[in-house]
């Protein structure tokens, strides 16, 4: 077509119109999270969502978010502990109810970190693992793995290894399901979050299994949340959630 003849045409063509592109963070709004009151610091994270349109609510898309925040960062800083339990284990805290800007969080398991975990490994010792299905007073079922290796007897030991036969080793692990069992079916949730981060149960197991076999790091290196409590039929949790509101109320 010569030029000139479509007048709805210039000479550089058909050009497209760009096409303006707004702000994306207009739309989003921020909301704290709220760690449980097993934890000295309560708020540990922020987190971001889209803003409520609609049938599209935001607390909607905020519920069932896992959040996973190192051990030490939900501990204060001015208490006597030690720091290095603390930075070898990450938390993870999962959304259950939103209350204004606030994200009020509960206990979803715990995880010892790579470097922590491969430092332990070592030559010439066995290697003790086990893992142990429990249910917590409250309702709650936990999924607990504990580590531990065997180390010698003595310094003025002249055997090179630190092996221990598989009687030593199935007493050991008898004796480990044992003392894991009758903490945590004794205890309620928050209990059992705050003896993790004291690490009492491997301190009880290596106390307990010394006239066995001697072992060193002794740990309980992850906990799976398995099971939930309904609050609508364990007065435990809803007093646990209703505590969660409470505080919160008065920390916002």
């Amino acid at each position: 077509m010569a030029v000139g003849k479509n007048k709805r045409l210039s000479k550089g063509g058909k050009r497209s119109q760009k096409r303006k592109v707004g702000d994306t963070m207009l739309g989003k709004e921020w909301y704290d999270v709220v760690a449980p009151s097993a934890f000295t610091v309560r708020q540990c994270a922020k987190t971001i969502c889209n803003k409520s349109k609609g049938t599209a609510l935001a607390a909607d898309s905020l519920k069932g978010r896992i959040f996973e925040v190192c051990l030490g960062d939900l501990m204060s800083k001015g208490e006597e502990n030690d720091d290095k339990v603390y930075k070898a284990r990450n938390m993870r805290l999962k959304a259950e109810e939103v209350q204004g800007r606030s994200v009020l969080t509960n206990f979803y398991g715990m995880s010892m970190t790579t470097d922590a975990l491969k430092v332990l490994f070592k030559k010439w010792v066995t290697l003790i693992e086990g893992h142990f299905e429990c249910k917590t007073s409250d309702g709650y079922t936990l999924r607990l793995f504990a580590i531990t290796f065997t180390r010698k007897s003595a310094e003025e030991q002249q055997q090179r290894n630190a092996h221990c036969q598989s009687s030593h080793v199935k007493k050991i692990r008898q004796k480990m399901g044992e003392i894991i069992m009758r903490t945590v079916t004794k205890s309620t949730l928050e209990k059992v979050v705050r003896n993790l981060q004291q690490e009492v149960m491997g301190k009880e197991i290596n106390k307990a299994c010394n006239s066995i076999y001697q072992l060193s790091d002794v740990n309980i290196r992850k906990v799976s949340f398995f099971f939930k409590a309904s609050s609508q039929t364990d007065p435990y949790a809803a007093h646990f959630l209703l505590q969660s509101r409470h505080q919160a109320h008065f920390l916002w």
